[in-house]
């Protein structure tokens, strides 16, 4: 090893300026490559572990990260908060045991930092904010639902009925990307506060989310209320009756083989009937009447008046709204397939029998009832699947790109420390070739003829001339004059 060392430090040595210098750089690119390509292999990859946080939430998460040593990245302008992907699972459960995050804000956990010192005041504000961050993380608990803020304002009670303010309160939601409220959904909101909170009606709760959109502002008194009710129950009704249907084809036919759409035709009607009905056969006591009589002689006489009437029973029958009146489906069941000689696929129709199995299986599953005048057809058609053929060969494509592009980086950065090392390799040894190659001496004088006398000038003339076009070679010469004495 030392004497390698020593080796290439003479090698380096009888290096000109110039190829030392390029030697030095090639060497620290070379040594910075493998250390870029080192830490680019060895650094972790990152996962999100909570996104969409506001301000008060992402510091305390991070404080907590810090206290805990974890390295995390920061996206979105602090909002997404990134760990190692293997930490994520391990670090989201260590900050649920710490109550982290929030969400919604701080709950009763407010009242367990009470202090002797606290007013009356003080102590209502604190349970109120409580009340609110408790309401709040129980509205986020839906899935459509990514954060909630809630407002309450209560006033303080009164002598006097009709000076007794009403307690109202404020809900603003920001919903998923992509996610929808139903009206029920929000008039469930609506009677989650006002049930959370004494004395506060379902009228006096305001929903809004964070585009501004007003989705509830006291619909306890909207006449519209009950035709957005009954308009949900069709849909619901509808949804899931299409979606029996459909799940049980899928589960014969394959995912995307079958399309079933459900019409329900809701009677709103409130009946309300009267029955009364009589029974003869069965005879029912109305009065009856007993005297009893003692005569002269001492004798007992008992009389008995028994009066009866027919049993009459009298029924009232309140008819529930909302009953269906009649339900009308139609169904599309792709066929099957066979590819051709010439790879395309063609489409194969079904038999009449298997039609016909599948429309009564879709009839049992929706509950068809002729005598109510339901209607339902079962089409056998070719799906159009141009579209979704397409977007999975994109898919398809773009994930085989992506792995030949994670694959190739990898790949890429040895071949490149090793491509700079084989070049410093040659180039080390290129110098030392050309260090060790011998001298080429000039030529001396009384070579190039004896009989020829050279004067001095002719001797300085070519002393010269070989120092402009040789002048390592003269320079290496000289020293080694100088060596030898």
């Amino acid at each position: 090893m030392a004497d390698r060392l020593s080796s290439f430090l003479g090698i380096f040595q009888r290096l000109s300026p110039g190829q030392r210098l390029a030697a030095l750089t090639l060497c620290g690119a070379t040594a910075v490559a493998i250390v870029l390509v080192a830490v680019w292999a060895a650094s972790p990859e990152y996962s999100v572990l909570y996104a969409e946080l506001d301000a008060d939430e992402g510091g305390a998460i991070l404080e907590r990260l810090q206290s805990d040593q974890v390295d995390y990245r920061l996206k979105d302008g602090g909002n997404t908060i990134l760990v190692p992907r293997d930490k994520v699972h391990e670090v989201r459960l260590r900050l649920a045991g710490q109550g982290l995050p929030r969400g919604g804000g701080a709950g009763y956990e407010i009242l367990d930092q009470g202090k002797l010192g606290w007013t009356d005041f003080v102590q209502k504000f604190q349970y109120r904010r409580a009340l609110e961050g408790e309401i709040a993380r129980t509205i986020q608990t839906l899935e459509e639902v990514q954060q909630a803020r809630v407002h309450l304002v209560i006033p303080e009670p009164s002598l006097f009925t009709e000076d007794q303010k009403p307690t109202t309160a404020s809900l603003v939601v920001r919903l998923r990307p992509g996610a929808r409220l139903r009206p029920g959904q929000v008039r469930g909101m609506v009677h989650l506060v006002a049930s959370a909170v004494e004395g506060l009606d379902a009228e006096n709760v305001a929903v809004l989310d964070t585009s501004g959109n007003l989705l509830s502002n006291g619909q306890g008194g909207d006449p519209l209320a009950a035709t957005t009710d009954q308009m949900s129950l069709a849909r619901n009704i509808e949804e899931h009756l299409s979606q029996k249907a459909q799940s049980m084809l899928e589960a014969v036919l394959g995912p995307r083989k079958a399309i079933v759409r459900i019409s329900a035709e809701l009677d709103w009607e409130k009946v309300e009937s009267t029955i009364e009905s009589f029974d003869g056969d069965n005879p029912v006591v109305r009065s009856e009447e007993r005297s009893e009589e003692t005569g002269t002689d001492g004798s007992r006489t008992e009389n008995s008046i028994t009066n009866f009437e027919i049993g009459r029973r009298v029924e009232t029958v309140i008819g529930a709204a909302g009953t269906i009146r009649k339900l009308t489906g139609a169904v599309f069941v792709d066929g099957s397939y066979e590819e051709t000689a010439d790879g395309q696929k063609q489409h194969v129709p079904r038999t009449d029998e298997e039609m016909q199995t599948l429309a009564q299986l879709t009839r049992a599953a929706i509950g068809f009832d002729a005598e109510r005048g339901d209607e339902l057809r079962v089409e056998n058609i070719s799906f159009d699947t141009t579209s979704m053929d397409e977007e999975r060969r994109q898919m398809e494509k773009s994930h085989r790109t992506q792995q030949i592009i994670d694959v190739g980086t990898k790949v890429g950065g040895v071949l490149v420390a090793l491509l700079l090392l084989l070049i410093f390799r040659a180039f080390l040894r290129k110098t030392a070739r050309s260090a060790s190659a011998p001298i080429p001496l000039p030529e001396p004088m009384s070579a190039r003829g004896a009989a020829a006398p050279v004067s001095g000038s002719q001797a300085e003339a070519e002393v010269l001339r070989l120092s402009h076009e040789q002048p390592e070679n003269v320079a290496r010469l000289l020293r080694t004059w100088i060596r030898e004495g």
